[in-house]
């Protein structure tokens, strides 16, 4: 068992290992991640000892709202998983991260862990694949969420 001290050491070189491998790679993306302009919705990596994710992340504080924005999202699955690939997950009421109840739209990689640096390489390659595909479908399907969600709270 770490320390939270040496877990937070541990975090830290993971994050600064991912920037490492974007820039021995030539990822020079800058990654959408909280600039979504989807309100209560943020693109996510997660890792932590059992797996890693990558995700559209629905934390609205109302659970009303967030299905509501889950429902349009899922209004799109069919088109979203058919350029992201059969294995992105939907979930209305997933706790996979701090035990908090969102709504998420993601790819799993299991049986990772962040406190493994020998996974760390094939976490990065995974957060790098599944990121451009959900970046993809975000600014695909921005506008139409958008328009929709503003037309539902008229």
């Amino acid at each position: 068992m770490l320390s939270k001290e040496e877990a937070k050491e541990l975090r830290m070189s993971f994050w600064s290992g991912f920037k490492r491998y974007c820039a021995k790679h030539r990822i020079g993306r800058r990654w959408v991640l909280t600039g979504v302009k989807i309100k209560s919705v943020q693109l996510k990596f997660f890792a932590d000892v059992r797996k890693a994710l990558v995700l559209f992340q629905i934390d609205h504080k109302n659970s009303l709202r967030r299905y509501e924005v889950y429902e349009c999202f899922l209004s799109y699955r069919k088109l979203m998983s058919e350029s992201c690939g059969a294995d992105l997950k939907w979930e209305e009421d997933y706790t996979g991260i701090d035990d908090r109840t969102v709504s998420a739209i993601y790819f799993e990689l299991p049986d990772v862990s962040i406190q493994r640096p020998e996974d760390w390489e094939r976490i990065y390659a995974f957060f790098v694949e599944k990121m451009i595909l959900l970046e993809e479908a975000y600014w695909e399907y921005r506008d139409l969420i958008n328009e929709r969600l503003k037309t539902e709270r008229s």
